[in-house]
């Protein structure tokens, strides 16, 4: 009778007789099956982990009952495969592992687990990440060194999804200032803490940022939110996020309402957790922005109603806004001419070269704030986020008085 022959039916128990004859067999299948049972003895199984068939190795490197042993040895296995199978099983085992009454076994799991992550195999250690991501029993430092890696792949579920990192570890990387995939993983996180949220936001990244605003199990708090409601007149990704954050201070939820589009306000407007006066004061921006679309003279031009306006003494930042808010251009780009006092031709040749600084600069002459600065950055040059000039400590101008007039200067604006 052949050894297949002897082999029992699943879920048969297999003797130890057997099992020694199906691991000295010459057929690879054969001792690929014996080492993928969990009834062999470990003896066996640390004999066919050096097996110089690479799938029977690959059913050690995946079987429970493997002893440490084998796992050590096949932790420098020559094949990716096996060192990825072996991996994700010790991961997986962590839980089970009592470092209180196998404290020896844990150790030594501990041990190869760190050779896997040293392994110089993107898709081992990838292997490794995402198996350990969920374990909430994971060695810190193993997770930490892991979350430090240069593949994406293998430190992104770390950085995403592992309870182990602690905030140390975490504003830690981010004051090594990695890459933009980096933060954006740490602020995808379901809890990020405030003082995490705050040092995303002060990287200055603003992918991460985007996700950060976005992430309603972020905690923010109230100053960096606010930096962030100045900093969204630039970058209306930001906007729609931060209308629906939950429990936005009043004093944010107004402010914002002053530059967002109507899109952006109808979200506002229909918040449940404002209290009455906030409400209101966000009605009335409301209000105003449908009064700007409504009071127009018959057949008046926007050229018009900006000189009208101008005479009136009503054009000011409030009406820039608004007509940014509804795309007006024309109106926008000759009621900025009027209040800087320059002709409109500087101001269409500044928007058309898409500067920073000089948008900026013709914003300041105009007696507009830096943040309405920021908006025609954005909304009337259409200036990439990346490239914005952003405030200074959140509010101020940026560049100097002097800066700025040798900005205006320079495209013809006489001081």
């Amino acid at each position: 009778m052949s050894i297949k022959e002897q082999i029992p039916t699943v879920g048969g128990a297999l003797d130890y007789e057997t099992s020694k004859r199906m691991a000295q067999s010459e057929d690879a299948a054969t001792r690929a099956q014996v080492a993928s049972r969990e009834d062999v003895r470990p003896e066996l199984l640390y004999y066919l982990a050096i097996d110089p068939a690479v799938e029977v190795r690959r059913e050690v490197a995946a079987n429970p009952a493997a002893p440490s042993q084998a796992s050590a040895v096949l932790a420098r296995d020559s094949d990716e495969s096996v060192r990825s199978l072996l991996a994700g099983k010790l991961a997986r085992l962590l839980p089970d592992l009592s470092q209180e009454a196998q404290s020896q076994l844990f150790q030594l799991t501990v041990r190869t687990l760190e050779q896997l992550a040293r392994d110089q195999a993107v898709g081992v250690r990838q292997a490794l990440a995402t198996s350990l991501k969920d374990v909430a029993c994971a060695p810190p430092d193993l997770c930490l060194h892991l979350a430090r890696d240069i593949e994406h792949e293998v430190a992104e579920p770390i950085l995403h999804y592992c309870a182990t990192l602690t905030d140390k570890d975490l504003l830690s990387i981010i004051a090594d200032q990695p890459k933009s995939w980096v933060l954006s993983a740490i602020a995808r996180r379901d809890g990020v803490s405030e003082p995490v949220s705050a040092a995303l936001y002060n990287a200055g990244d603003i992918a991460a940022s985007t996700v950060l605003i976005d992430n309603s199990g972020a905690l923010i708090p109230e100053h960096t939110l606010t930096g962030m409601v100045e900093d969204s007149a630039g970058y209306p990704a930001w906007q729609m996020p931060l209308a629906r954050r939950p429990k936005l201070p009043r004093r944010l939820a107004v402010r914002l309402a002053e530059f967002v589009d109507q899109h952006v306000l109808t979200i506002l407007r229909q918040r449940r957790d404002l209290d009455a006066e906030t409400a209101e004061e966000v009605v009335s921006v409301a209000r105003r922005r449908i009064d700007y679309r409504d009071q127009r003279t018959d057949g008046e031009s926007p050229e018009q109603r900006a000189r009208r306006l101008f005479t009136i003494g009503q054009l000011d930042e409030s009406a820039i806004s608004d007509a940014l808010s509804w795309n007006d251009l024309v109106f926008v780009k000759l009621g900025l001419a009027l209040l800087a006092g320059i002709v409109p031709a500087i101001v269409d040749d500044i928007i058309a070269a898409q500067s920073p600084k000089g948008v900026t600069s013709l914003a300041w002459r105009a007696g507009l704030s830096m943040r309405c600065a920021m908006q025609l950055q954005s909304r009337a040059a259409n200036i990439p986020p990346r490239m914005l000039l952003n405030a200074r400590n959140g509010f101020d101008y940026p560049l100097t008085p002097v800066e700025m007039s040798w900005q205006l200067e320079f495209y013809g604006a006489k001081l």
